[in-house]
């Protein structure tokens, strides 16, 4: 009993020195736990911020929101089928856009997820800033799902 006690503590203490040299925030990921325990980086401190972050539910707020040390994302799409759609349909998406209808805008707003009750309003709205979405001959594709994407907020 007493080598399985010694075995278990040395263990503990192993988990201890190895845990010192670990990131927090790598370890156990944003959220409230990592806030108040940052800057402790200890075995029993990780484990009190993984526990606090899953008890508190908040990792999801935090990346949604750009909190407790979360990096907000800059777009709400990250859609590589609409990308690759928008780059292989530049000029027909141009047409369209100009227009302010065609399929080829309905599939963006496919892609993109746009509400259907929405979608109107939404073509309009890119429709009248055409020259903000193509903004120039060199404009590349990635340039415009952005834009898209941004007009849509």
């Amino acid at each position: 009993m007493k080598k399985l006690l010694v075995a278990g503590l040395v263990s503990v203490a192993a988990c201890g020195v190895w845990a010192q040299g670990s990131d927090l925030e790598y370890n156990v990921g944003v959220g409230l736990g990592t806030e108040i325990f940052r800057g402790q980086d200890g075995l029993v401190q990780q484990v009190l911020a993984a526990t606090t972050n899953g008890s508190f539910g908040n990792q999801t707020f935090a990346i949604s929101s750009g909190t407790l040390g979360a990096r907000q994302a800059e777009t709400l799409v990250q859609n590589k089928q609409l990308r690759e759609f928008v780059a292989q349909n530049m000029d027909n998406l141009a047409r369209d856009i100009a227009s302010g209808r065609g399929e080829t805008l309905n599939a963006v707003s496919d892609l993109m997820a746009v509400p259907t009750v929405a979608r109107d309003a939404y073509h309009r709205k890119l429709q009248s800033s055409f020259d903000r979405i193509y903004s120039s001959e060199t404009v590349t594709s990635n340039d415009v799902v952005q834009r898209l994407v941004e007009l849509r907020s």
